[in-house]
């Protein structure tokens, strides 16, 4: 109502001036009006686009402007740069005798750090021609310890936006990076997917400097490099390139650098995007990266002559080459006896093919082939077969599903309601649906130690393979019986030999007698006086585990 009391007294001012005039005419004349205001906020708005093009033709290539002399004019090309940025803050003062402008980044940048080490020393040192320009301010006055001079106008928009803070003064084209990140961040805590029960209990954070920390606490050595690669056209998300200088393989960290440099994406939030980027076989179930969250376990494959990739912002790092024995590996076989480690190896290699296989072979044998099963036992499955309504291959499709079902809704709920839902599913899979005649209590038994298989995985990508795998399988073998069954067998043999990761065999050299020395640390574990050569897999430089 307002509004139009508003509206209405401005077409009877209007009308007022030009007396001649009707109502109708004044209200025109006020359409009018309003037009022009328009047209001219749009001449307005094309004009900054125009100015800002034309900035953009004098700036060097990449680049979103140049500085220049004036600090104002400096101040106006940031702000625009940051336009709708509220949480870009701008702070200008005096100190000797000149204007300077120092912009920050709010809840990423430590303001009492600038105010300590950038703006009370140059008050402090106030007095007219006692500051000079910004690289002598740089040298004798400022007392922060990481202090450099921004690149370009590009590098100092990115630099505010990582948290630095960015120093100009008028009378001066450069402006100067002040090294002030601070920013909320998880502290290191346990690991949560590599648990050990003995050993480090350390594990990465989302934060890159962090991680890296880690690195160098547990090796002091500078032969372990850490180049920072930047990916992500538009996230410009920090990448660390770790290796061993005097180990890793020759052209290896080449390669790997090679495939960085070909990712075209605007954004980078997960390692794993990383990883469909560089891996030879994207459409392979089998992971062909070792992700890991233990620095422990990322020291030692870097000592073994592999290359190691940490984002930032993820706590789980990648390892190439990948090879299936690596995967199979815990830092937990490296704190028992070898006797035990390897008996634990071995069981693992087992668990591996009773997850993949285990429902297949309960479907050969159930509907081809029961005469293999003891007389007793075959009559037991037939009395149990003979309450369920389904076909073995129906009955495992259907277990698969509730288990698949079941294992998603544990993962995803909180953790207070994990432990009730384990119990109600346990209840409903072990006991009403074989009570109901849907299943039989056999095959049970058989997804239950399919499952348990499973979870005995050090590695959380190869048990969701396995999981993959099941379904193959057990199609091959309720077409074929047997025969599909070892046809399934070998397909997945025929594939792992044909995967490589970064020019290496997948299998490892499992079945490479030129190898044989590998099995020291591969299938079984040898104690570690014996073990003093690097596997030979990976080509490293220096193969003697021995110091000097």
């Amino acid at each position: 109502m307002g509004r139009v009391r508003r509206r209405g007294g401005d077409i009877l001012r209007l009308s007022a001036s030009f007396a001649p005039a009707s109502l109708a005419a004044a209200a025109g004349r006020l359409r009018e009006l309003k037009r022009l205001l328009a047209d001219s906020r749009e001449v307005v708005d094309r004009m900054a686009l125009v100015a800002d093009r034309l900035r953009k033709v004098a700036a060097p290539p990449g680049e979103p402007f140049i500085f220049t002399t004036k600090l104002a004019e400096n101040e106006r090309l940031l702000r625009q740069a940051f336009q709708d940025c509220d949480d870009v803050k701008f702070r200008n003062f005096t100190a000797g005798g000149k204007g300077w402008l120092l912009v920050y980044l709010e809840g990423m940048t430590d303001t009492e750090r600038l105010e300590e080490q950038v703006i009370g020393p140059l008050l402090a040192a106030d007095g007219p021609g006692r500051l000079g320009d910004a690289r002598a301010v740089a040298g004798r006055v400022l007392t922060a310890a990481a202090v450099s001079v921004a690149g370009g106008a590009g590098a100092a928009v990115e630099e505010v936006l990582t948290g630095n803070g960015l120093l100009l003064a008028d009378g001066s084209a450069e402006g100067l990076v002040v090294g002030a990140v601070e920013h909320v961040k998880r502290g290191v805590e346990e690991p949560k997917a590599e648990s050990v029960a003995r050993g480090p209990h350390d594990a990465f954070t989302e934060t890159l400097k962090d991680n890296v920390a880690l690195l160098r606490r547990r090796a002091r050595d500078a032969n372990i490099k850490v180049r920072i690669l930047q990916i992500g056209a538009r996230t410009q998300t920090a990448l660390a390139l770790v290796y061993a200088a005097d180990i890793v393989k020759p052209g290896l960290v080449a390669e790997v650098e090679r495939r960085i440099g070909n990712i075209r994406i605007d954004e980078i939030m997960l390692s794993a995007q990383v990883e469909e980027f560089i891996i030879d076989h994207p459409w392979s179930p089998f992971p062909q990266t070792h992700v890991t969250e233990r620095p422990d376990t990322f020291l030692i494959s870097i000592y073994e002559g592999r290359v190691g990739l940490i984002v930032d912002n993820t706590p789980h790092a990648i390892i190439v080459p990948c090879t299936l024995p690596s995967l199979l590996q815990s830092v937990e076989d490296f704190t028992v006896q070898p006797a035990v480690a390897s008996l634990i190896r071995v069981s693992r290699y087992a668990a591996a093919a009773l997850g993949t296989f285990l429902p297949a072979l309960y479907v050969a044998i159930v509907s081809y082939n029961p005469g293999m099963l003891p007389t007793t036992l075959a009559i037991s499955v037939a009395e149990l077969r003979a309450r369920t309504p389904y076909p073995a291959f129906m009955e495992v499709v259907i277990m698969e599903i509730i288990l698949e079902l079941f294992q998603e809704a544990v993962l995803r709920l909180p953790q207070k309601i994990s432990p009730a839902a384990s119990i109600v599913g346990g209840f409903v899979i072990g006991t009403t649906i074989v009570q109901a005649g849907i299943v039989n209590a056999l095959l049970v038994v058989a997804t239950a130690g399919t499952a348990i298989a499973s979870y005995t995985m050090p590695s959380y990508n190869l048990g969701l393979a396995l999981r993959w795998l099941r379904i193959p399988t057990v199609v091959a073998a309720a077409v074929l019986g047997f025969y599909g069954l070892v046809l399934a067998y070998l397909a997945i043999i025929i594939h792992m030999c044909s995967l490589r990761s970064f020019g290496e065999s997948f299998l490892g050299g499992l079945f490479d007698v030129t190898l044989a020395e590998d099995m020291q640390d591969k299938l079984v574990r040898v104690p570690m006086p014996l073990m003093g050569s690097r596997p030979k897999v990976y080509g490293a430089q220096d193969r003697s585990r021995v110091g000097d």
